[in-house]
């Protein structure tokens, strides 16, 4: 439908809709709880361009409702997008839901008449719940002293989770794990993520890596001696390299399977949370290498095309010329081996950058982005917007620039998101 080209008439709008569902047919049996994810009744009159609501139907499905704005050439002056669909309105869109067992939902309103399906719940494994339980209680998670930003209480969290994932017996692990990444332990998550030979048998680990990757952190409190820090990788603080490569040897196990339960319930809750508008957010940045103590030779194997993949036993790593001249460049895909942050401001990006700066455009045909999730709510700094890609994300190389920003040149990379 090219909403890209649609929306640029009103991405700078200040233009104010206002819309409500009026009546909503339950028709599941039993009768499933029906909210919305801002937390505000079903009912309440929401607004504004660019903004996107996810209402939750428990155990059934998920509904975008997404405000487009004015549309010029349009049968009526408003346009929202519900899961997909066009639905068109003058002065205030009063509609009514009805949603049924099998997933499937109807809109009317306003001469408009909408049918589809409910976006599928997220799968939740219970081993995952286990072993992310057993790292909660053995505090390992979340991260046991976050001396820069307030955090959140258990409470805080468990209220969060209701809200954002109350189909699920396990939304305190959900929101748990969101703001777990946002603390330092994403260091722990990406580490044994990009260090890993995702192309190979059994997917082993580039574990000499990983060890050298922690021990050479060094941001604040961060550093290999640290109690807190170290204990988010399992192990004791360390004084050589060889401290840390030995730890790790013996918690490597312990660690992967565990790190890998809590990348599963992260992607389940980025799945679930409300998309962002490309109304909203037309682009996003990242500066990378997004772990400082890792160059620009480590940015190969944030994906999956990297060769050394399949090779196990060759360091994960590659200077960023050779990376250039084989695999990253115009015309051809990245896929994400593990999560990659963004923010909104390019600016915001740069202090991060090291450097090389990452520009996504959204998908060509979407009103929201597919797949990056915007994650402050749940972040244990309230003023850090990010915007969290999951594991598996493609895009599309469009061009690769070299520039000077503040006296420093940057690689800067675009993609477009599929």
């Amino acid at each position: 439908m090219g909403y890209v080209r649609l929306f640029t008439s009103v991405v700078k709008s200040h233009w104010a809709l206002m819309w409500s569902i009026i009546t909503i047919n339950n028709e599941t049996q039993p009768h499933q709880s029906i909210a919305f994810s801002d937390g505000l009744p079903w009912n309440a009159v929401r607004g504004v361009v660019g903004n996107s609501f996810r209402l939750i139907v428990n155990s059934v499905g998920f509904l975008d409702i997404t405000d487009a704005g004015h549309q010029p050439n349009g049968p009526h002056y408003w346009m929202l997008v519900i899961n997909g669909a066009d639905y068109w309105y003058d002065g205030q869109g009063a509609l009514t839901l009805t949603v049924a067992n099998d997933g499937s939902f109807n809109v009317t309103g306003d001469g408009n008449n909408l049918s589809g399906n409910l976006i599928p719940l997220p799968v939740i494994l219970g081993d995952d719940i286990e072993n992310f339980d057993w790292m909660i209680q053995n505090k390992f998670v979340p991260y046991q002293d976050i001396p820069d930003e307030p955090g959140k209480t258990v409470q805080q969290l468990e209220q969060l989770g209701q809200q954002y994932f109350p189909f699920t017996p396990s939304s305190f692990e959900l929101a748990m794990s969101v703001y777990d990444w946002t603390t330092a332990d994403f260091a722990r998550i990406q580490f044994f993520q990009i260090f890993c030979y995702t192309q190979a048998p059994n997917q082993p680990f580039d574990l000499p890596s990983i060890a050298e990757g922690i021990w050479t952190s060094n941001w604040g409190t961060y550093n290999p001696q640290n109690v807190n820090y170290m204990n988010a990788f399992m192990m004791q603080p360390a004084n050589s390299l060889a401290e840390v490569q030995a730890q790790l040897n013996a918690q490597a196990a312990m660690l992967a399977e565990n790190n890998m339960s809590e990348v599963d319930i992260i992607c389940a809750a980025l799945e679930s949370m409300p998309r962002t508008s490309v109304i909203a957010v037309p682009q996003l940045f990242s500066g990378q290498v997004d772990i400082s103590n890792l160059g620009t030779e480590h940015f190969a194997a944030y994906f999956q095309e990297f060769p050394l993949n399949a090779d196990p036993g060759t360091p994960l790593q590659m200077p960023f010329e050779q990376a250039l001249e084989l695999f990253i460049q115009i015309g051809k895909p990245l896929t994400l081996k593990g999560f990659m942050s963004f923010t909104d401001s390019k600016d915001d990006a740069m202090h991060y950058s090291n450097g090389i700066l990452v520009i996504v455009a959204p998908p060509v045909s979407d009103v929201y982005w597919t797949n990056a999730t915007f994650i402050t709510p749940l972040s244990d700094g309230p003023k850090k917007i990010e915007y969290l890609f999951p594991p598996g994300t493609s895009f599309m190389i469009t061009n690769i620039d070299t520039v000077v920003i503040s006296g420093k040149t940057i690689t800067e990379i675009y993609l477009q998101a599929d």
